[in-house]
C-alpha cells in the first residue's frame, strides 16, 4: 500500500573521507579518487590488523569544520565540544551545513514542529580515557584490584565520561543547540541505521507529530577498540594490498572490508510545509523498511542468532518495491551495500539477482564504498546523499576496483561515468549483526 503522506529531502550536509561538501564527494566518486590512504604512527598500535583506511582527514573538530555563523550556537558548540566524541562531532557539523543548505534560519526560536531522528554505531570510549582508574588500582606488586574502582579508580575519571560517549547525543545536541522541540529518537543500528532513520522520520511526520525532522547517521571504524573488534569479528581486506586497490565491493578478488569514518544529515519535511516555505527540493522519499531474518544456533543456552542476510535483502528489497508501487523496470539504479567481503557482497548479489531477475535489462548498481571503505553508521547517510547527487545530475559514479564479478549475475556493476540515473534509486544497509534496510528515493515531480 503506498503510503499517502509526501515527504522530501530538502537539505543535505556531510563529513566524509573525500570532503566536507556535495561538491567534493560528487568530485571523488566520478573521478574515482581512492580516499583510502596507509595510516602511519595514528594507526601504529593496530598495525596487526590495519595499516590503511578512509579517515575524514579535512575535519578536525575546529569551530571552523561546523560551518556555524550564529554567533550564540557558535559559543554553545565551543562550551559543549569538551563532552562529545568525534561522531558527535561529525554529526553536529553535517546537521548544521544541512541546515544552510536547506535555507533554514529559525531566529534562535524555539521550533516544537521539528524533530531529530539520528542513528549511530554503538560508542566506545578511548582507552585513554579510563586509564588512570585502572592505573589507580594496581598495588605495588602490580597485582590489580577491581574492588578498588568504586573508591580509588573513579576519582580519576571526567565526571561527564558517560555523556562523552553516549549513542543518544548526536540528536540530543543537534536539537539542543537548535532549540527543536519536536520528537527526538536515536537508533543505534549501526550500518543500517540511515535508511531506517530516513524511515522512521517519514512515519513520524505522517502521523501528524512534526513538519520536519533532522535525519541521519554518524560513526567511524576507526577507533581503537572498535578496530580491533572488527577485525576479530568481520573481515578485513589483506593489508598487503595496495590501500587505493583494497575496497572492491562484487569484485570476485575482494578480500574483505576496509574502514574508514563519517556522517550525514539530510532534512526531510511533509511535501506541503516545503511548498509553503518555498524549499529547495531534493528528492522524495517514496518507502523504507528494515528487517532482521536468521535462525538460532543448536546450542539453546547461548541464542546465538544466526544472520541471513540473503533473505533479508529480499525481504527489504520486496517491501520497498510494494510500498512505493514502483515495479523492478522503474528503478533507475540500486546504491548497494557493497562492503568489499565474501559473505556479504554474495548474499547481496543474490538478493539483487533475484527480486530483478524478470527486469528487461540488468539493473545498474553502484557502491560508493569502494571509494571510501565502510564508515560504520556515516556508511549509509553519505551513501545516501551520494545517489540523491547522483539522481540530479542524472548520471552514475563509477564503481572502483571492479573488475568481473565470481559468476555471472542478472545486473550491471557501474564502473562507467555515463550510465543513465533514471528517476529513482533503491539504497541498501546492512550490519554484522543481520539487520538490513532499504530506503527508496526519487525525484520530485
Amino acid at each position: 500500500m503506498i503510503n499517502p503522506t509526501r515527504t522530501v529531502i530538502t537539505g543535505v550536509g556531510l563529513v566524509s573521507p573525500l570532503g566536507g561538501s556535495c561538491e567534493a564527494l560528487q568530485k571523488g566518486l566520478h573521478s574515482q579518487q581512492s580516499a583510502v590512504i596507509p595510516l602511519g604512527e595514528d594507526g601504529s598500535d593496530l598495525a596487526d590488523l590495519i595499516l590503511y583506511g578512509a579517515p575524514c582527514a579535512d575535519f578536525t573538530g575546529d569551530i571552523a569544520d561546523f560551518c556555524v555563523t550564529d554567533k550564540e550556537i557558535k559559543r554553545n558548540i565551543r562550551k559543549g565540544i569538551k563532552i562529545m566524541c568525534r561522531e558527535t562531532q561529525m554529526a553536529i557539523a553535517s546537521a548544521q551545513k544541512a541546515l544552510l543548505h536547506a535555507q533554514l534560519d529559525f531566529g534562535n526560536m524555539p521550533q516544537p514542529r521539528v524533530g531529530v531522528m539520528y542513528g549511530s554505531d554503538y560508542m566506545l570510549s578511548e582507552p585513554t580515557s579510563t586509564a588512570g582508574a585502572f592505573q589507580a588500582c594496581i598495588d605495588e606488586e602490580g597485582n590489580f584490584h577491581p574492588q578498588w574502582l568504586g573508591s580509588q579508580g573513579l576519582p580519576h575519571v571526567m565526571p561527564l565520561w558517560l555523556l562523552v560517549w553516549l549513542p543518544n547525543m548526536p540528536g540530543c545536541h543537534i536539537s539542543i543547540l537548535n532549540q527543536f522541540l519536536g520528537p527526538n529518537n536515536s537508533l543505534t543500528m549501526n550500518e543500517a541505521a540511515a535508511n531506517a532513520t530516513l524511515k522512521y522520520a517519514h512515519d513520524t511526520i505522517a502521523r501528524g507529530w512534526a513538519d520536519m525532522m533532522i535525519t541521519g547517521a554518524t560513526g567511524t571504524r576507526l577507533q581503537s577498540i572498535r578496530t580491533f573488534q572488527t577485525g576479530i569479528l568481520e573481515t578485513l581486506a589483506d593489508k598487503n594490498l595496495p590501500p587505493e586497490e583494497a575496497s572492491r565491493p562484487f569484485d570476485r578478488n575482494r578480500t574483505g572490508q576496509v574502514l574508514g569514518e563519517g556522517a550525514g544529515t539530510l532534512i526531510l519535511e511533509s511535501l506541503e510545509h516545503a511548498r509553503e516555505r518555498k524549499a529547495p527540493i531534493l528528492a522524495e522519499f517514496l518507502a523504507g523498511c528494515d528487517t532482521m531474518v536468521g535462525t538460532h544456533s543448536a546450542d539453546k543456552n547461548r541464542m546465538n542468532l544466526q544472520p541471513n542476510y540473503r533473505q533479508g535483502f529480499v525481504n527489504v528489497l520486496r517491501k520497498v518495491l510494494e510500498q512505493s508501487g514502483k515495479s523492478i523496470e522503474e528503478i533507475g539504479f540500486i546504491h548497494a551495500h557493497g562492503l568489499g567481503t565474501p559473505e556479504m557482497d554474495r548474499a547481496e548479489a543474490e538478493a539483487i539477482d533475484e527480486v530483478f531477475a524478470g527486469r528487461s535489462t540488468p539493473i545498474p548498481v553502484v557502491a560508493a564504498k569502494s571509494v571510501f571503505g565502510n564508515l560504520g553508521a556515516g556508511s549509509g547517510a553519505v551513501e545516501l546523499i551520494a545517489g540523491i547527487n547522483a539522481l540530479r545530475e542524472g548520471v552514475l559514479f563509477p564503481t572502483r576496483n571492479f573488475t568481473e564479478m565470481e559468476k555471472p549475475y542478472r545486473f550491471q556493476v557501474v564502473t562507467n561515468s555515463t550510465t543513465p540515473a533514471g528517476d529513482c534509486f533503491i539504497h541498501l544497509s546492512a550490519n554484522f549483526p543481520g539487520q538490513i534496510s532499504a530506503a527508496l528515493l526519487g525525484r520530485y515531480d
